[in-house]
């Protein structure tokens, strides 16, 4: 198991903090722990290949913890993204995600989004 700390203690974007995501890998399986403002550059900053995350675990709606989460799936989808990607959440996540990507006529049948915290089979 691997944990990399991609950003913390920042609820803006700053110079030399990045709003609050974190990477674990355990057995080969990549998941997002929060996706702030900016995670996908320092996600590329990183070397990380977009395919490989799978899953994304959302901890609140504060906007430091998931404002950086439409971009990244818009990036997804832009980039050709067949593979399901699972999004773990509190209540009120999927009504905000399905909002922003109907407005935007930006939805993909690649998502699954759920409010239960439970992942099995990794």
């Amino acid at each position: 198991m691997q944990l990399t700390i991609i950003g913390c203690h920042a609820a803006t974007p700053r110079k030399n903090a990045q709003t609050t995501a974190q990477l674990l890998e355990i057995k080969g399986h990549l998941m997002l722990i929060d996706c702030g403002e900016g995670t996908q550059m320092q996600l590329r900053k990183l070397g990380v290949k977009f395919a490989r995350i799978k899953h994304i675990f959302i901890s609140h709606l504060h906007g430091d913890h998931f404002f950086g989460l439409i971009g990244l799936i818009s990036t997804f989808r832009l980039l050709g993204r067949e593979a399901d990607l699972c999004i773990y959440g509190p209540k009120g996540i999927k009504e905000i995600i399905t909002l922003q990507l109907k407005l935007a006529k930006s939805w993909t049948d690649m998502l699954y989004i759920s409010m239960n915290w439970t992942v099995q089979n990794l």
